[in-house]
């Protein structure tokens, strides 16, 4: 088919080409304009003209308003790319339409019956064909979200509407003999055709909540005058009534036009589906039911050769649709299956998938033939995390997964189970142990400015040390926690013992101070319900909170009267000379940071920064509240011991100014749970814990 679009496009401009077309369509609308009245003279010689006197201009007009309505399908498809394959067809089944019209328009039909069969009626089939690839290529061009069933409940919707229209027509001018004649067939595929064109367009605007479109709307009405028409013309044919020139050719090309017209509207909005599934459902049992009831009915009387295959076409429709449905069904199970089982960060498999698997290769695994399970937990991340924020913390963890599974791909699964933990599950064979796991930990270590992650792990050999999914975890998570506190003990501990015995060696008394403000800070810590590895720092940096102070003069240390303004700020300065001892070692980074805030208050009056409420670290916090208790209630040069009540009832009273109330609270409980350790002062913390 001839076009005339240009020979290349910019494709950044061809959308914008496309809207410039529709906007500048004047000579479309003169034309269009020029046909319908054209159309308008056609059907009053129609009316007006003697039987055979206006017969070759009538002939003439509707040759020449054929060829407008054809040429406007073909220029739609030509001039814009849009849509192209659609209107191409469009124009392909006007055009089969046509040919076999001039026959019938030339008197070519006048003497034929219902059961002639000449060549022109061979032309019916590539129309229908065409028709229906176009109504197709537009449903999916235009209908958001386009799913497969629509088309489908479409199909089912024509076919039944079509054996209906089929019985209808067996039943009110066909006779028996008549309808089952091939030539009869052809005839009713012009009606019959026209009018599942017509249901098909109807279903789209039903799925699509009845709302305006002019391009719809026009489709409908120019389906609808050529279903009238295509009816008339099979109804004359019958009684060999039929005549060219007569107001049947007007309504022919009537339909053409408003055709036409549809196909040169700019493209508006997608159309949502907005017919609820229930509903879709619901519309096609209902064609379903009038087809069971035609094939039903057709064993007692005669409905038509045409009704009775439409018919079973719905039939055969409604198992396809059912087919594809369950399809659907098996592949969104399939994707919430591996949705709940799949880890949405690192895409590998979860908790879930990981038990699934474990239960599976430990009813397979042997002697001959072991698994092994080693569970991983980054050492370093709560660092990372902390320190460039949870996003960049969620790319590692990606990172770190997809290095993973590529490690371990060979051998067997890698899985993330929640946070920071990761699992594999491998089969040894050619490959040991030691090699696999040194694999999986490569792949979970990273290092970088500022930061150093590493894996630490524990390991089960399946079957031989677990035989059930969950006590395979149990044992591989406590192994690994073996392993990190051994770590942490060669790196932290070592370090923080070391300050510990220089601040010991200075002052021998501090060291007692220290290890209750860590008690202390123990016990609070526990009851806010801090993480394991969080309330490891703060007992960490209870200890060493006063590591600054090695930089004080004894003189002002131990100065029994007030501090001058000068020595107040040598003394001010100890949480960031303490910050800087401890960020030496990488591994007491998160321990520095708490040490540098603990002289912060809640209200802001603090130092060295003067930040207040939640921008103060939590284990700042509890250290502060320990340590100014621990104070209170021992002897010092510039003050006498209070008692715990008084020194409970000072905490109260500054919580919400130098404390976080908070924090008060789960210090004055857990004290008030120790009465044993604190002596005589059992009433005070009864009336601290009340």
């Amino acid at each position: 088919m001839a076009t005339w679009a240009p020979t290349c496009r910019l494709p950044g401009i061809e959308n914008q080409l496309d809207t410039d077309v529709f906007r500048n369509a004047k000579p479309a609308s003169i034309v269009l304009g020029a046909a319908f009245a054209g159309l308008a003279a056609h059907a009053a010689n129609a009316l007006l003209s003697e039987p055979d006197s206006g017969e070759l201009v009538s002939n003439w007009s509707f040759y020449g308003l054929g060829l407008v309505v054809l040429g406007a399908g073909v220029a739609r498809g030509g001039l814009v790319p849009d849509e192209r394959r659609a209107w191409a067809a469009a124009s392909a089944a006007f055009g089969a339409w046509f040919m076999g019209s001039v026959f019938y328009a030339s008197g070519g039909g006048a003497e034929q019956g219902v059961n002639a069969f000449p060549l022109a009626d061979a032309l019916l089939l590539p129309f229908a064909v065409a028709a229906g690839y176009a109504v197709v290529n537009l449903v999916r061009s235009r209908v958001t979200p386009f799913e497969s069933t629509i088309l489908l409940d479409g199909l089912i919707v024509s076919l039944a509407a079509g054996a209906l229209s089929a019985a209808v027509m067996h039943a009110t001018f066909l006779t028996d003999k008549d309808a089952d004649t091939v030539a009869v067939m052809f005839k009713l595929a012009y009606p019959l055709g026209a009018l599942m064109l017509l249901a098909c367009v109807v279903w789209v605007q039903a799925i699509t909540g009845w709302r305006p479109n002019r391009t719809w709307t026009a489709a409908v009405v120019g389906l609808a005058l050529a279903g009238v028409a295509a009816t008339a013309f099979l109804v004359r044919t019958v009684s060999h009534g039929y005549a060219s020139g007569t107001l049947l050719d007007s309504l022919w090309l009537a339909g053409g036009l408003v055709l036409a017209y549809a196909a040169w509207q700019p493209r508006e909005e997608s159309m949502p589906v907005r017919l609820r599934r229930t509903r879709r459902l619901g519309a096609t049992s209902l064609a379903a039911g009038i087809a069971l009831a035609l094939l039903v009915v057709g064993q007692f009387r005669s409905v038509g050769l045409a009704a009775i295959v439409l018919a079973a076409g719905t039939l055969l429709a409604l198992i396809s649709r059912a087919a594809v449905a369950f399809r659907e069904s098996r592949q969104m199970f399939a994707a919430a299956r591996s949705e709940a089982e799949t880890d949405l960060l690192t895409t590998l498999g979860n908790r879930r998938k990981l038990m699934t698997d474990l239960r599976h290769e430990l009813h397979v695994a042997s002697a001959a033939s072991p698994r092994i399970l080693v569970m991983f937990d980054l050492d370093g991340f709560k660092h990372y995390n902390d320190t460039f924020g949870h996003p960049a913390g969620d790319v590692l963890l990606a990172r770190l997964g997809s290095n993973l599974d590529r490690a371990i791909r060979p051998y067997g699964h890698a899985y993330r189970i929640g946070g920071d933990e990761f699992c594999v599950l491998v089969m040894t064979g050619a490959t040991s142990a030691k090699t696999i796991i040194g694999l999986a930990s490569s792949a979970l270590s990273e290092k970088g400015d500022g930061f150093s992650i590493k894996a630490s792990h524990g390991t089960v050999m399946l079957p031989h040390e677990a035989r059930d999914a969950t006590l395979a975890l149990r044992v591989a998570d406590q192994r690994m926690y073996a392993q990190k506190e051994d770590r942490r003990s060669s790196a932290t501990r070592q370090a923080r013992d070391i300050l510990l015995q220089v601040l010991h060696e200075r002052e021998p008394a501090l060291g007692n101070h220290l290890k209750a403000v860590a008690n202390l800070a123990m016990g609070v810590g526990t009851r806010l319900s801090l993480i394991p590895e969080e309330l490891d720092e703060v007992v960490r940096a209870a200890e060493l909170h006063d590591v600054g102070k090695m930089a004080i003069p004894e003189e002002i240390l131990r100065k029994p009267g007030p501090l001058t303004h000068e020595e107040w700020a040598v003394v001010r300065r100890h949480p960031l000379v303490g910050e800087r001892i401890l960020s030496v070692a990488p591994a007491m980074l998160p321990i520095a940071k708490i040490v540098r805030s603990c002289n912060e208050r809640w209200d802001g009056s603090g130092y060295p920064e003067g930040i207040a409420a939640e921008e103060i670290p939590l284990g700042a916090r509890i250290v502060a509240v320990c340590d100014a208790f621990d104070a209170m209630i021992t002897s010092r040069p510039y003050s006498a011991a209070r008692a715990v009540d008084e020194a409970l009832d000072e905490l109260r009273a500054c919580a919400g100014t130098q404390f976080d109330p908070a924090v008060v609270a789960a210090f004055c409980a857990h004290v008030a749970s120790l009465p044993y350790q604190f002596g005589p002062a059992r009433a005070g913390l009864r009336r601290a814990a009340s």
